[in-house]
C-alpha cells in the first residue's frame, strides 16, 4: 500500500511539472503594447500632451525593437537580450539629422544608470497577486538601498518573452514583468502591458542604416555632461 502511494504521489509530481511546462507559453517572435502613464515634475506637466500613450515593441529571437515618437524627433532602440547590446537611432527631421549611437553590455548599463541615478536594488517577492492584461502575475517590491525609493514590479511565469531595452534595466525578478515603472531624469512613468501577439516579424537587425551619423558613446557622454 506504501509502495503504491509512493509511486502515485511520484507520478503526480511529475505530472504537476509537465503541466507547469506546458503552461508556460514561450513565443519568440511578435508584438507587445505597453500602456503609459507619466508623473512629471513641477513646471514641466504640458508635456504630457506630446509623450506617447502607448509603446510598441517588437521582438524576433533575441532583438526587439521599440520607437519613442516625441514629434520634433524619434528614437527608435534595437536591443538583443543575450549580448545585451543595443542601438540607438535618433531621426531629427527639423535639424536633418540621423544620429545612430551602438553601445555593448557595459555602456548600456552606465546609460540606464545616468538616466535613473545610481542604484544598488534590493528585490523583495511578495505574496499577492493579480492579473494584468490576463496573465497571472506576482508583486514585487524593488528599493533601492541609496535612495530609500521603492517601485513596484509585477511580472508573469504564465509567458516568454525576450527582454527588451524596456524591461532589461529589471533584475532578480522571476518572469516577464507586465506592469512596472522607471525614473529617467525625474521623468517617472509607469508602464502597463496591454497585449501580445505572437505573430510574424520582420527581420530586427543591429545593423546601422545608411544616412546614419555614427556617434560613439563617448560622444554621447561628453554630451551629456558626463
Amino acid at each position: 500500500m506504501l509502495k503504491n502511494t509512493k509511486i502515485g504521489l511520484i507520478a503526480f509530481i511529475c505530472f504537476g511539472a509537465t503541466f507547469a511546462a506546458q503552461a508556460q507559453k514561450v513565443i519568440k517572435e511578435g508584438t507587445a503594447i505597453y500602456t503609459v502613464e507619466y508623473d512629471l515634475p513641477v513646471g514641466q506637466e504640458s508635456m504630457a500632451a506630446m509623450l506617447p500613450k502607448e509603446f510598441k515593441v517588437q521582438f524576433k529571437g533575441d532583438n526587439s525593437k521599440f520607437k519613442m515618437d516625441m514629434g520634433m524627433y524619434a528614437t527608435e532602440v534595437i536591443y538583443n537580450s543575450t549580448t545585451k547590446e543595443s542601438l540607438s537611432l535618433t531621426d531629427v527631421p527639423m535639424q536633418n539629422k540621423k544620429i545612430a549611437v551602438k553601445m555593448n553590455q557595459e555602456q548600456t548599463d552606465k546609460m540606464q544608470e545616468m538616466q535613473a541615478g545610481e542604484k544598488d536594488v534590493e528585490v523583495t517577492t511578495t505574496t499577492e497577486t493579480k492579473k494584468v492584461a490576463g496573465y497571472n502575475c506576482t508583486k514585487y517590491i524593488l528599493k533601492d538601498k541609496i535612495s530609500g525609493e521603492s517601485v513596484d514590479v509585477w511580472a508573469t511565469t504564465d509567458i516568454t518573452i525576450p527582454a527588451n531595452s524596456l524591461t532589461s534595466s529589471i533584475k532578480n525578478v522571476k518572469g516577464v514583468p507586465i506592469e512596472f515603472s522607471s525614473n529617467a531624469r525625474g521623468m517617472k512613468s509607469k508602464m502597463t502591458l496591454k497585449s501580445i501577439t505572437e505573430e510574424s516579424v520582420t527581420d530586427i537587425k543591429m545593423d546601422i542604416p545608411t544616412g546614419y551619423e555614427t556617434m560613439t558613446f563617448e560622444d554621447v557622454l561628453s554630451q551629456m555632461g558626463g
